[in-house]
């Protein structure tokens, strides 16, 4: 009977840790068990969906903006799921294109890529991380504050804006093209 009381026990603790616990997109990773889903219940990313057009210093800078659902992440040494944006963009001056990650496909490498990291609980901001370009230069927080229906305002700052000479070649692009300003806005097409 004791060994069948155990046996239960244990597998009672597999059930309940096997479970994904929904909870909203904006709740605190640090008490969330192991697996939740961070879930976007009230559609405050979809605002942010579409292409959006941007000019700055002589560039026009389009973003693409997409919500993936359900994205696996780790944190604190855990595995949890959420729902997110994801950014791809183009930068061109007078007509060439100086960067473009529209049609990049990001599965096996993340440089350039921008992805969000949290929203404020109003809805009206999301903060994004920039992976950087080469060797990382540019790494950095991008912040998007909504204006109005079809405007946001964008600030961008990046950690570091410079190479390591040690570790980098110095045969690459390590030139950040995304617009480094606070208060750009951008309008939905």
């Amino acid at each position: 009977m004791r060994n069948t009381l155990m046996i239960l026990g244990i597998f009672a603790m597999v059930s309940c840790k096997a479970q994904q616990q929904t909870i909203p997109l904006n709740s605190s990773v640090l008490g969330a068990v192991e697996n939740s889903y961070f879930k976007d219940m009230n559609n405050e990313l979809d605002y942010y969906i579409g292409t959006w057009k941007s000019s700055f210093q002589d560039k026009t800078i389009t973003l693409q903006i997409s919500k993936q659902i359900n994205v696996s992440m780790k944190a604190f040494g855990k595995n949890f799921y959420t729902d997110r944006l994801f950014t791809r963009y183009e930068i061109k001056k007078n007509g060439a294109i100086l960067e473009n990650t529209l049609n990049k496909d990001f599965t096996n490498d993340i440089g350039l890529s921008i992805r969000s990291l949290s929203s404020k609980d109003d809805g009206n901001s999301v903060t994004f991380l920039f992976s950087g370009g080469n060797c990382s230069v540019g790494i950095g927080t991008i912040i998007l504050k909504k204006i109005n229906a079809t405007q946001f305002s964008w600030g961008y700052y990046p950690g570091t804006t410079t190479r390591n000479d040690k570790n980098c070649p110095p045969n690459k692009d390590y030139t950040i093209y995304l617009p480094e300003t606070e208060n750009l806005v951008f309008t939905k097409q």
